[in-house]
């Protein structure tokens, strides 16, 4: 039977799975009946499980009756701290806990080709890995976490191949993209240290938010005058915090944010370039200012040849019309620790309504059109066997 047929057989039960967690959310490192879920659908399926991999990861094993060469197939499990605004039957039993960044799909859509090639083991040529990660959205390394404990060994393995749903791309479609995809990210904290003071006598006290609030502008010419304006690169302020009342001169403002770049020049230099822009105008105001800033991973680089037996399978399950070329985005994406070990390929896959509005990763209302999910587990199961059979 056709992969793609075989994925449609399953939809009912993929959707119930990305519905039974939609409605069970869990946090970095806290995925603990999501894995269980993985590790007990996974033995029904009579493979073999692995539990407790970097913490709370499961990975399943698939030998094949034929030698052959290892491909890992992988999906995130973590949700966010969001309170979920949807109103339907599966959404969130936890507040403050929401899939809005559709980890949920992932699982139920990788639960799905796992069910579908244990019911190919006598064909495939060589073996699958299904590997289910935790704490993709946190600085935990839940990528890294795995591969540190061996999730790319015994047996080991020789691509990586996984996928990240996109409301922007219709239900439907599957975007593809060579080389760089997803850019490297870093976060940093600034506290800025003043002098507190009465409000009516500014001239006693240095005031945190006024140095603040220059900063935050002046910061932003690093992208306006310090870097190629071809080169992609985002600065963020996520947070300020600082003051407690009307009348008093604030004496501490924290600021939060993030990079997003792809440069390894702009990654070596950044922290330079910020820490002269800090000190210049905190020196100005007679302030002073503590710096830290985390860089985390590189650029998720697409290997050529894998990507394009990813967009081959993928015209299998979809047709060529429905397999686009889409550009690099300035999200992060941890997938790219296992593209720095082997050849490894990361696509997205359409879920966005073609009859209702779509709202972007992140959002308290996101949403996922679920006609995506068997072709997103055919498309696994497809770029699994067809790597397996070209080598």
């Amino acid at each position: 039977m056709p992969i793609r047929q075989s994925a449609y057989e399953i939809e009912k039960d993929i959707t119930e799975i990305r519905r039974t967690i939609h409605k069970n959310p869990e946090l970095a490192i806290r995925e603990f009946e999501t894995s269980k879920l993985v590790a007990k659908k996974l033995k029904e399926f009579g493979i073999e499980v692995i539990e407790n991999v970097g913490k709370t990861g499961v990975v399943g094993i698939l030998k094949g009756n034929n030698s052959g060469k290892t491909v890992a197939l992988r999906a995130d499990m973590d949700a966010l701290p969001i309170q979920e605004q949807n109103d339907f039957e599966f959404k969130s039993n936890n507040d403050n806990v929401m899939h809005a960044c559709g980890h949920d799909a992932h699982t139920a859509i990788l639960l799905g080709s796992a069910s579908i090639l244990s019911k190919m083991k006598d064909s495939i040529n060589g073996t699958v890995k299904f590997i289910f990660q935790p704490s993709e959205e946190s600085s935990l390394g839940g990528a890294q976490d795995m591969i540190n404990e061996g999730v790319l060994e015994n047996p080991k393995v020789d691509a990586v191949f996984g996928l990240h749903v996109d409301p922007n791309l219709l239900s439907g479609t599957v975007g593809y993209r060579p080389g760089e995809f997803y850019a490297s990210g870093g976060a940093f904290k600034i506290d800025i240290i003043g002098k507190g003071g009465h409000g009516a006598l500014p001239h006693r006290a240095t005031d945190a938010i006024l140095v603040a609030s220059e900063l935050i502008l002046s910061l932003q010419t690093i992208k306006s005058s310090r870097i190629d304006p071809l080169e992609p690169f985002v600065m963020t302020i996520g947070t300020i915090n600082g003051g407690s009342q009307a009348n008093i001169i604030a004496n501490k403002v924290t600021l939060t944010g993030t990079l997003r770049l792809f440069s390894e020049d702009i990654s070596k230099n950044i922290g330079e370039m910020m820490e002269n822009i800090i000190k210049a105008i905190t020196l100005s105001y007679g302030a002073t200012y503590n710096f830290k800033l985390q860089l985390g991973g590189t650029p998720l680089i697409n290997d050529i040849k894998m990507i394009e037996i990813v967009k081959d399978s993928a015209v299998k399950i979809v047709g060529e019309d429905f397999v686009k070329l889409i550009p690099k985005t300035l999200l992060g994406e941890d997938f790219a620790c296992y593209t720095r070990v082997v050849p490894s390929a990361f696509v997205s896959l359409g879920v966005g309504f073609r009859d209702k509005k779509n709202y972007s990763l992140h959002n308290s209302k996101f949403d996922i059109d679920e006609k995506a999910l068997p072709i997103g587990t055919a498309l696994l199961a497809q770029s699994a066997v067809d790597f397996l059979d070209s080598n």
